[in-house]
């Protein structure tokens, strides 16, 4: 059953169970000791010879009485007839008559029509006395036969009318308690029973839109979804229980769509990867492989020549050695199975100590290194060891792609104040990249189109491991275009020594932390 059957169900029950109920509960009192009870009230509304229905007949019609015309003799014999013309009073005789009762209409004394006979106006008079033409109003019996008699004024004319019954003439009593409150009460009923329903049908009409819209909404965004769709955006904003669904619903889209677009990208970072590591393989094989044949052909025909194609095997076995070495450092740390050892340091001593100890190394290199650190400290929880590897492939990534030598290198080191982070920018003057690869520059094994095809010109690793390093260490990095290629880091600052060091900055960094 549908939710808009349901809530129109329940909605009829609701009533048809009560009235039900209590039909039910009137039927088995009157079939009871209550039952006596309701005869005793019907009773009060039902006689043998019908006073009270006839009673109530009279002056239900008294208002057709006087707007009858009863002028003159010849307008009196009009109005007689319009007694038994007229709908109206011709229903009250009859009603009347049927109940047994003849009657007399008077006009200021005046008789204007009777159809009372002369032995049912002895009865009359038998039964009320003379009180039947002096009352205003009387309602008598004897034996079986009863008299009524109505007065009432209009436009100062005194209007009366007589009913008798004569008693001998078998006639149809009826109850007022069953002709008219029962009726009424019926009637009342099913009005009331027709206004339930249209206003259930409204109401179920109305609460089962509110329903079923967002239920057709949701189901058309999970039809798209199931076809692919993951755009389709579900448009409900009425502030009611469905609009958290829907909300959760779009919640539930928009991860889905994150997680496709991941999947896409981790898919195709997948294939990039397996060309890269496929070229990177391929190039100091296919070396050594060339190396090889020569021994074995005997093309080094000399010790220097054998010698010569022996380093050279040795050369290419070394850079598979990096790039193995590489590829098991990276995937260590993509996969947080790297151990970081975090101390207190300052950042400023680490780069002039490493600047000290690569000194020699990058003057053999032809690297003018300018280190600019103008604060007195930049405390830091890092891993030195860790920080040491982001230096080397910053400096190695330099040389590979430089295009003068010597070249130079700027080391620049600032504190955020507002956001408590230390800034690290280290620029040199080589020929940048293009703007659209920045923001893939540190993907795995993502080169430029000019570096791929230059087998030596690195795996395009090292940038990928400096951005996981600084990753786990909280910290951001990007690339920028700078006359010259810039790597932009930004770190948490940690307080100096002296200084309390804050609960979150403890529970972010510990003395050694695993990853």
């Amino acid at each position: 059953m549908t939710i808009k059957n349901k809530i129109r169900l329940s909605n009829i029950l609701m009533l048809v169970i009560p009235l039900a109920v209590t039909m039910a509960a009137v039927l088995l009192g009157r079939c009871s000791l209550i039952g006596n009870y309701w005869h005793s009230i019907e009773a009060m509304y039902q006689d043998e010879n019908g006073i009270r229905s006839a009673q109530s007949l009279i002056y239900t019609y008294q208002k057709e009485l006087w707007e009858i015309n009863w002028g003159d003799r010849a307008e009196r014999d009009r109005a007689a007839g319009e007694i038994r013309q007229s709908d109206t009073m011709y229903y009250l005789e009859k009603k009347l008559t049927k109940m047994g009762y003849y009657f007399q209409v008077s006009k200021n004394g005046t008789v204007l029509y009777s159809n009372i006979s002369d032995r049912d106006m002895e009865i009359a008079v038998k039964t009320a006395g003379d009180a039947l033409f002096t009352a205003k109003s009387l309602t008598a019996s004897l034996d079986h036969a009863s008299v009524l008699k109505n007065t009432f004024v209009h436009e100062e004319k005194e209007f009366s009318i007589i009913a008798i019954n004569n008693g001998r003439e078998r006639c149809q009593v009826e109850s007022y308690f069953q002709t008219y409150i029962v009726k009424y009460v019926g009637i009342l009923l099913a009005v009331f029973l027709g206004i339930t329903m249209m206003v259930n049908g409204i109401l179920s009409w109305w609460v089962s839109k509110s329903v079923l819209v967002p239920l057709k909404k949701l189901s058309q965004g999970t039809r798209q979804i199931r076809e692919g769709n993951l755009d389709v955006e579900i448009d409900y904003h009425k502030n009611d229980e469905f609009y958290q669904v829907c909300q959760d619903f779009e919640k539930m889209r928009a991860y889905l769509k994150e997680s496709v677009r991941q999947r896409v990208e981790n898919e195709n970072r997948r294939k990039e990867m397996i060309n890269g590591v496929s070229h990177d393989l391929r190039t100091p094989l296919t070396s050594i492989g060339g190396y090889v044949d020569g021994l074995i052909e005997g093309i080094a025909d000399t010790p220097q020549k054998e010698e010569r194609y022996l380093k050279a095997i040795k050369r290419r076995a070394g850079d598979l050695e990096r790039l193995v070495n590489s590829l098991s450092d990276y995937n260590r740390l993509e996969n947080g199975q790297a151990k970081y050892h975090m101390e207190r340091g300052d950042l400023k001593v680490f780069f002039e100590q490493y600047l000290s100890a690569y000194k020699e190394e990058a003057g053999q290199n032809h690297v003018e290194i300018c280190l600019e650190a103008p604060d007195r400290a930049y405390p830091l929880l890092f891993d030195g060891s860790e920080m040491k590897r982001v230096v080397d492939n910053l400096f190695t990534n330099t040389i590979r792609y430089r295009t003068n030598i010597p070249s130079k290198v700027w080391i620049r080191i600032s504190k955020k104040q507002q956001q408590d982070r230390i800034r690290i920018e280290f620029q040199d003057d080589g020929p940048g990249v293009f703007e659209e690869c920045l923001p893939r520059l540190f993907d795995m094994f993502y080169r430029t189109d000019e570096a791929r095809s230059q087998s030596g010109r690195g795996s395009g690793i090292g940038l990928a491991v400096v951005k996981e390093i600084i990753t786990a260490h909280k910290g951001e990095v990007r690339a920028e275009n700078r006359n010259g290629l810039t790597i932009i880091m930004e770190l948490p600052a940690m307080a100096e020594r002296g200084q309390k060091i804050s609960g979150k900055e403890a529970s972010d960094f510990g003395e050694s932390t695993d990853h």
